[in-house]
């Protein structure tokens, strides 16, 4: 009997072993205080992540600015004051629909280096921009972000099917803002700069503004 136990004990541990491991090495670390800027896009993705955040333990901070461009938040001298009046752990960056027909998107490392530079140690992770329906262009501007922001700091958002607010709209809809923010979620939870400290759905549609929640028109500053 004294054998048996023994037994069942050594593989039940074999089975243990591997997420043991797995949790062991994952040095990744957690954000619990994330702070989204971006263009018009990040407003309805920063509620979806605010509803997880709310769920899951973590805070969002957001600040949209309405039709603005990498050259933009590169250019401006507040970003760095964002950063230290959140302190977050992590910064989401939604940016480059406004430029995603770029042919040279090489122009923008100055601006791209100077977001990453403003965040000092803080992780970056960007999420690029999606498709444009109707149109083919695209896959230029997020192959260089892409390899600009390197691993675990680029979502690439062109390839998914995300419902549209119409047929040349390149915003997608309430739902289609949950999709594309889950896919983030999910990514980051997996192979993200840092992890979340959980990412349990929230119920249904769920969208929720943090406390902190600054929205600027197109023709405003920072």
């Amino acid at each position: 009997m004294r054998n048996l136990i023994l037994s069942l004990v050594a593989v039940l541990t074999v089975f243990m072993l591997p997420a043991q491991t797995e949790e062991a090495t994952d040095k990744r670390p957690v954000a619990d205080n994330v702070l989204f800027i971006g263009d018009s896009m990040t407003g309805w993705l920063a509620e979806r992540l605010h509803a997880y955040g709310k769920q899951n333990g973590f805070d969002v901070s957001t600040v949209v600015w309405d039709g603005s461009t990498i050259k933009k938040w590169g250019s401006t001298p507040k970003l760095p004051t964002l950063v230290k009046t959140y302190k977050p752990d992590v910064i989401l960056v939604s940016l480059g629909m406004n430029e995603l027909f770029e042919p040279k998107p090489s122009r923008f490392k100055a601006q791209v280096d100077a977001i990453k530079a403003a965040a000092g140690d803080v992780p970056v992770i960007w999420v690029g921009p999606p498709s444009w329906p109707g149109h083919g262009k695209g896959e230029t501007l997020n192959s260089w972000l892409a390899d600009e922001m390197g691993d675990g700091h680029f979502f690439r958002s062109f390839d998914l099917k995300l419902p549209r607010q119409s047929k040349t709209n390149p915003h997608p809809t309430r739902q289609g803002m949950i999709e594309w923010m889950d896919a983030v979620v999910n990514w980051i939870q997996e192979d993200g700069a840092v992890k979340l400290p959980g990412i349990e759905h929230p119920i249904g549609d769920q969208m929720s503004r943090g406390k902190n929640f600054v929205y600027k028109r197109m023709k405003e500053t920072l």
